[in-house]
């Protein structure tokens, strides 16, 4: 009976550390040319570091045209892999990309005021917010020349508060930096 009780003690005990997840998201690779890092209330800084992109979406059924920025990173402990991936929207007839200030949320054809957002798609750690504004109440100040040209650099930081989906309001801040790959046009 002892050895079927520390048995399953150490059955159980093993199914709990597997299951566990260790990765607070601020494991990096230390690159400093490419990133992705955010961080809500006091928490740990989230670090996707390990690869990252951004590149000119268009689309020809749309008004809109989108920087798209994809990261990743990779935890130390677990290996598991963190990704990210965010939008800067705008109306295609304007200049590339033509402000220094977005608000949260996503430029459509019946509202083409130029925004940002992002969500983290990792599986144990999902963040998506509301895209609206009166809800996720986040600035995003782009601190860079516009990569108007393949190989420039984004770089921008953004900040304030949201409300979750208990209805409760927590502050977040982060920044970017990420060089401009090659465009995507799809029809």
């Amino acid at each position: 009976m002892k050895n079927i009780i520390k048995t399953l003690a150490i059955i159980a005990l093993a199914v709990i550390t597997i299951s566990c997840n260790t990765d607070d998201g601020t494991s990096t690779t230390g690159n400093t040319q490419e990133y992705f890092k955010y961080k809500i209330d006091d928490g740990p800084v989230r670090t996707f570091d390990y690869q990252a992109e951004g590149h000119l979406e268009t689309h020809t059924s749309s008004i809109i045209d989108r920087y798209e920025i994809n990261a990743i990173g990779i935890s130390a402990d677990t290996g598991e892999v963190r990704r990210i991936g965010g939008s800067f929207t705008f109306d295609s007839s304007g200049p590339f990309m033509p402000n220094t200030v977005y608000n949260w949320g996503w430029a459509t054809d019946n509202d083409p005021t130029a925004k940002f957002f992002f969500i983290e798609r990792t599986p144990s750690n999902l963040f998506a917010l509301s895209l609206d504004f009166t809800m996720s109440a986040i600035i995003t100040e782009v601190t860079s020349p516009n990569p108007t040209n393949i190989g420039d650099y984004l770089e921008f930081v953004f900040a304030g508060t949201y409300q979750d989906a208990n209805n409760v309001t927590h502050s977040i801040e982060g920044q970017c930096r990420v060089l401009r790959d090659m465009d995507q046009n799809n029809p």
